[in-house]
């Protein structure tokens, strides 16, 4: 299977919120997930460039097989580095790897490692050095392709309003 990596735009909120929704509802375990992307947060996070997602889309169907925000969250209370004890400076230095979600008919071909790969690449030549994210400390397959992207397992926090999560960093040199 053959998958196109796009950027997505104001017009895809819509259908990304919708994706997003519908791969919630359908998890087995969906404290896994902590999904606050609805329409408006979409829209404002393209519109004000404070993220940039990825789509990736199966080429021979059209259909949107996973997606991957990627959240620059400034000094934004909600910023990973508080929790890892970055300085003020270093705060706007911080992309948050924040969510990523695979439709069950495309998992096990990569998506998961080739959105964040793309998202990375796309990082290289920006000011964010502190590559952040979370991850369910249960999701063994999320915390096993984190560690394969070359994240480093920092400390386990209470996020998203008390839900434990294991707070993962790659530092960009």
């Amino acid at each position: 299977m053959k998958f196109s990596i796009t950027q997505a735009t104001i017009a895809d909120a819509d259908e990304l919120t919708s994706f997003i929704t519908s791969i919630w509802k359908n998890m087995e375990h969906r404290e896994w997930f902590a999904p606050e992307e609805d329409k408006d947060y979409i829209k404002s996070l393209l519109s004000t460039h404070t993220g940039i997602i990825w789509k990736a889309i199966e080429t021979v169907s059209g259909q949107t097989a996973g997606l991957f925000i990627v959240v620059f969250p400034g000094k934004n209370s909600e910023n990973l580095g508080y929790d890892i004890g970055l300085s003020e400076a270093e705060l706007c230095s911080v992309a948050h790897m924040d969510t990523v979600a695979v439709h069950p008919n495309f998992r096990g071909y990569g998506l998961q490692r080739l959105l964040i790969s793309q998202a990375e690449e796309a990082l290289h030549k920006t000011q964010y050095r502190y590559l952040l994210c979370t991850v369910h400390p249960e999701n063994s397959f999320s915390r096993s392709n984190m560690e394969k992207l070359g994240y480093t397992y920092i400390k386990q926090a209470l996020k998203y309003g008390g839900l434990s999560r294991c707070i993962y960093l790659k530092k960009r040199t």
